[in-house]
Parts: C-alpha cells; sequence; structure tokens
C-alpha cells in the first residue's frame, strides 16, 4: 500500500472508531471505521486519475478545511474565553452555564464531521506530491490525529449532567464552579491545536497547484502534479 493510503487509513480507522466507539461495540465500530477508509482511499484513487476532477477536489479541501479550523481555531478560543470570564461571576447559574455551553456542540461537530471524514484523509490522498504542500497537509493531519485522539479520550467522556444542571436557577458555589470549569475544560489547550492547523492549512492554500486567475482556462495537460 502506498504510504498515502496507509495513512488516509490509519487516520480515519483510529479517529473514527474512537468516534464510533461511543455508541458501538469497539469491533464495529473498527470495521465501519475502516469500511470508511476504504472507500475514501477508492474514490480518492479515481479522482486523482482524473486531472480537472482532481484539482478541483483537492483546492476545495483545502479551502473548506481552511474554513472549518478557522471557525473551530478563533470561535473555540473566545467561547472558552466567555465561559471562563462567566464562571468569575458570582451570580452564575448553572442554568446559564449550559445556555452558553449548548450552542457550541452542533457548531464543532458541523465542523469536525467533514474535516475528519473528508478533509484531512482526502488531501492526503489528492495532495501527495513532492513540494511544500504535502508537508503542510501532512503537519495538519499529524496534529489534527492528536486533536481528535485527545478529543475523544480526554474530552467527550468528561461530560456535565447537563439534565440537572440546567435546571439549576440558584448561583453557582465555588466548588460547583470549579466543577462546571473542570468539565467544560475552560482552560482546554486544545485551541492552540485548531491554530496551528488552520496557519498549515492556509499555508498549503497558498501553495496552489495552478493560477487561480486562469484556473478555468487552464486545460488538464496544465495542471501541475
Amino acid at each position: 500500500m502506498k504510504p498515502k493510503f496507509a495513512l488516509a487509513a490509519l487516520f480515519l480507522v483510529v479517529v473514527e472508531g474512537l468516534s464510533l466507539k461511543e455508541f458501538l461495540p469497539l469491533p464495529l465500530a473498527v470495521l465501519i471505521a475502516a469500511a470508511w477508509a476504504a472507500g475514501i482511499c477508492f474514490a480518492a484513487h479515481r479522482a486523482s486519475r482524473r486531472p480537472r476532477l482532481s484539482l478541483w477536489l483537492e483546492e476545495g479541501l483545502v479551502a473548506f478545511g481552511c474554513l472549518t479550523m478557522a471557525l473551530l481555531a478563533f470561535g473555540g478560543a473566545i467561547g472558552l474565553l466567555m465561559l471562563g470570564t462567566a464562571l468569575d461571576s458570582s451570580s452564575i447559574t448553572g442554568e446559564t452555564m449550559v445556555t452558553m455551553f449548548l450552542p457550541s456542540i452542533p457548531i464543532a461537530i458541523a465542523a469536525n464531521v467533514p474535516t475528519e471524514l473528508f478533509v484531512i484523509p482526502g488531501l492526503l490522498i489528492l495532495a501527495w506530491r513532492p513540494g511544500p504542500r504535502r508537508v503542510l497537509v501532512v503537519a495538519a493531519a499529524a496534529l489534527y490525529f492528536v486533536h481528535r485522539i485527545w478529543t475523544y479520550l480526554v474530552f467527550a467522556p468528561d461530560r456535565l449532567d447537563f439534565a440537572a444542571a440546567e435546571r439549576s436557577t440558584t448561583p453557582l458555589s465555588p466548588a460547583e464552579r470549579t466543577e462546571f470549569a473542570q468539565a467544560l475544560h475552560v482552560d482546554d489547550p486544545r485551541w492552540i491545536l485548531n491554530v496551528l492547523i488552520f496557519a498549515a492549512l492556509l499555508g498549503a492554500a497558498f501553495c496552489s497547484r495552478f493560477d487561480v486567475g486562469r484556473a478555468f482556462d487552464q486545460k488538464p495537460s496544465e495542471v501541475r502534479g
């Protein structure tokens, strides 16, 4: 197996296996993740044999990856600052904290799911050419791999009982504020990883395979790589 397919498959099997094991037995989770990895590798391989399609898919994945990681990096950092500041208030309630936190969940899911299912594994295959873009994509993939493992092993299992907390309308005690801070990981440094991943993908965006100004006039034979 070529390195690009091996890396993409390893990424998907580990990351998606950890994700699915929250809902399925581990062997079944790994099996489904492996099947998805095989499908992505096959689809990306077929796309790579069509120069124009490969070109636009690669550039689109880089652009979309920049968008999702910018959302996670800067939106996540602002969210953590807001939660940390709110916990410094002596009048904050559990209901308010939960109300502030819950909207971040669908946003994080909407950004992370396509990134881990399509963007990173797709780029590992489509952008696997000698040059700075491959280096930046591999760096972004490695950082995101660490990020997702960290999330699934450390952050995801450590959840508050939101059903109970959202009914709490009395000010949180110091002990409860500490519990919220730990459960919500308000000191979570993963946003730094998000910034680094965003920077790597942004750098990859500047290592385009073609002249953007001539994109619609370019013939497949003119595409580099």
